[in-house]
């Protein structure tokens, strides 16, 4: 695995960071450690992963929140359900907006692209009322932000989270993460590689930084949110495209509903998939 080496099992110190008894995850398929995370959960989880990310470049490990499935992180962590580890070298030959604006065409077109023309009435209604205010065009991707959120509405988010077990991989950036521990998006067959491009362009673009995994879910922290009512929605119109569910709006997300959420609570973003 890309960045440093994968700690053993034991408790663990990191420069100030000292963190309880953890032990390797190993993946059922290929029988090859994935992820070392702590056996127990840990208090001030959040506070405990930004020293962790802070200290990423002097130990090339990228700390993470440990979510799971049914509340508890039995699966994927202790059942070992992670794919082979990905070649991430291949994301440098993948573009988000080509991603995203296929996806986007995947959600509001029905059938092939040969028989859009012939779409039912009722599913093209549907489908304009959960993407306004855009056409089923994908509008493009939302420009980067600079405007970095106070510290004191990070510090809150990070405070606020419970105790939860941690874990870390070694790995060159968060984004990577994904794909090198084989993480599967649920029944999603595309696999980790595609969701990691986007995720690198979040970071690029927004500092969205990956915050918690889970069994079909995934968190970002986000330093640099959009500000403006215009590219809140386009990056609205990108979460549409990229998850079955955004922000935790339950069942169908329209833009709509993400751009309100986005706006309401701007530093978490969260994703799931059926």
């Amino acid at each position: 695995m890309a960045g440093g080496m994968l700690p053993p099992d034991g408790e663990l110190r990191l420069g100030p960071v000292t963190l309880p008894a953890g032990r390797r995850i190993t993946s059922a398929l290929s029988g090859d450690p994935v992820a070392w995370a702590t056996v127990q959960d840990v208090p001030d989880a959040g506070r405990l992963w930004a020293d962790l990310s802070a200290a990423h470049s002097q130990t090339g490990l990228v700390p993470f929140l440990l979510a799971g499935l049914d509340e508890t992180t039995a699966r994927p962590w202790e059942s070992g359900e992670f794919d082979d580890s990905a070649d991430v070298t291949q994301l440098n030959h993948m573009d988000a907006a080509n991603l995203l604006a296929q996806w986007w065409d995947d959600k509001t077109h029905e059938g092939d692209e040969d028989e859009w023309e012939d779409e039912d009435e009722e599913f093209v209604e549907m489908i304009e009322e959960q993407i306004a205010p855009f056409s089923r065009q994908f509008p493009g991707l939302a420009p980067a932000s600079e405007d970095r959120l106070d510290p004191g509405q990070l510090d809150h988010v990070l405070s606020s989270l419970p105790a939860v077990r941690i874990g870390l991989v070694p790995a060159a950036r968060p984004a990577d993460v994904l794909p090198l521990i084989g993480w599967m998006p649920s029944d999603w067959s595309v696999g980790a590689l595609p969701v990691a491009a986007v995720l690198r362009s979040w970071e690029d673009r927004f500092g969205a930084r990956l915050l918690e995994i889970g069994w079909a879910e995934i968190r970002l922290l986000v330093e640099r949110p959009p500000r403006s009512l215009d590219a809140v929605q386009r990056v609205a119109a990108e979460h549409y495209a990229f998850a079955d569910e955004c922000d935790e709006c339950g069942g169908v997300s329209y833009v709509t509903q993400i751009t309100a959420s986005l706006l309401s609570q701007p530093a978490v973003w969260q994703f799931w998939w059926d």
